[in-house]
């Protein structure tokens, strides 16, 4: 529990109302109470914040409310609510520092000042750095190697020769380093294309649950720094993605795709093998790119085009029905002029 005083101390802004007000959590607008903060992201919420009970509200610093409402006046109420969540968040579950004496870890490996539980296999050669923890049930491969204060929840897979950068958090069931999906067709039957390169996941990433990242057929699959990759994700062998990119559950990227910087893909998008997203592009939800997309640009549609482009042809085909009655009445015209 928190006062608002406390609150906005903490979030350098600015009081406005009783600064005794308590609160226990996080709420939306709608839902919350007298002991729970909300906040005002955007003016277009203001009606709504109106009407709201909850105890505190997070406000940018020209918005003003009715008297009565007690509010912390900041200058990103979004980015600041995200503070407060973390401070009222409930105990998120740890593993106790050391290896669990249910755990096995290769008499050569390296887990010093790491927190390893119950049934995590480490494998020879690979090094834990200090501060990572290792849920139940997490396998490391051999000569891994895992920098500082990542968390591998319960179940991750972290094949062998796989490097994995500092503050990584990688979520359930989710695998590292599978073999990529490659395959010739010979004499009737799929030949396996050896896939002998690795993984290489740099530093401040976060892998959602149920995601993989398979390694390269040779050289590196890369995922960079800052990278947040949501749950259902697939990508596939010697993929190039670049730094603070955001990819949307039931992504597929496809085989030595490449994402520059700053990218976006939105939910169950498809990347087509070799293509290039330049950077700070943004890819709307279920789209297929299937060529290269400049940098900056907003593309949509299957195949993806410009978004001006495929809101022009939308709406083109929204008339079609009409044009094609028109059509059809011009045809006949044109018989009867011709008879």
């Amino acid at each position: 529990m928190m006062t608002a005083a406390e609150l906005a101390r903490r979030l350098d802004g600015l009081l406005d109302g009783s600064g005794e007000r308590v609160v226990c959590r996080v709420d939306t607008l709608e839902d919350a109470g007298a002991d729970a903060l909300s906040w005002v992201g955007s003016p277009e919420f203001l009606p709504r914040a109106g009407r709201s009970k909850a105890g505190v509200l997070l406000v940018s610093e020209e918005c003003s409310l009715p008297s009565g409402c007690t509010l912390i006046h900041v200058k990103d109420p979004d980015l600041a609510v995200c503070r407060v969540a973390e401070w009222l968040a409930p105990t998120v579950d740890r593993v106790l520092s050391g290896v669990h004496p249910l755990a096995w870890v290769s008499p050569d490996a390296s887990v010093e000042g790491a927190a390893v539980g119950a049934h995590v296999f480490v494998g020879a050669g690979s090094a834990i750095g200090t501060g990572t923890q290792l849920h139940p049930g997490a396998y490391v491969g051999s000569r891994v190697t895992i920098g500082r204060d990542c968390v591998l929840w319960p179940n991750v897979v972290v094949r062998e020769r796989v490097t994995i950068g500092d503050r990584v958090v990688i979520h359930p069931n989710s695998t590292i380093g599978a073999d990529g999906f490659g395959y010739l067709p010979r004499d009737g039957c799929h030949r396996k294309i050896p896939q002998t390169g690795t993984v290489e996941i740099e530093d401040d990433v976060e892998i959602g649950a149920n995601s993989a990242v398979d390694r390269a057929r040779t050289g590196v699959t890369r995922i960079g720094r800052g990278t947040k990759i949501d749950n259902l994700v697939q990508i596939a062998h010697n993929c190039d993605v670049g730094e603070h990119c955001i990819i949307v559950g039931q992504c597929g990227v496809g085989g030595s795709a490449s994402l520059e910087h700053h990218v976006i893909l939105g939910g169950q998008t498809a990347v087509v093998d070799h293509m290039r997203i330049g950077a700070g592009a943004r890819v709307a939800a279920k789209s297929m790119v299937c060529h290269n997309i400049p940098d900056g640009q907003t593309i949509r549609g299957v195949p993806a085009v410009e978004n001006a482009r495929f809101l022009r042809e939308q709406a083109s085909l929204r008339k079609l029905p009409k044009w094609r009655q028109e059509l059809r009445a011009l045809a006949e015209r044109v018989k009867e002029l011709e008879r």
